[in-house]
């Protein structure tokens, strides 16, 4: 599912590389919380069962940024390279 079917009203212009990144993915195997899954408004974050990893799928990124505050110990958030990210429009 790509950002602009997942939210119609946002254009998502993503760049090859991902401007979340993980600081220890091992950290989320441990994690009992896993907040990152919750606070996402486009549901960026999926833990996998069966690999026991979290995918993020950056793609589909608002730039709400609360993923940082949820897991500000392993999540680290940057804003998007210039061009690329969120437009919203009507």
């Amino acid at each position: 599912m790509s950002g602009e079917e997942y939210l119609p009203l946002v254009k998502i212009t993503p760049d090859e590389k991902s401007h979340i990144t993980l600081k220890d993915a091992k950290h989320c195997k441990t994690c009992r919380l896993r907040a990152c899954l919750y606070v996402c408004p486009s549901a960026v974050f999926f833990w996998d069962e069966l690999e026991e990893k979290l995918d993020i799928f950056w793609r589909r990124c608002v730039e709400c940024a609360a993923c940082e505050p949820a897991c500000p110990q392993n999540i680290e958030y940057e804003n998007p390279r210039g061009g690329y990210g969120v437009s919203y429009h009507l």
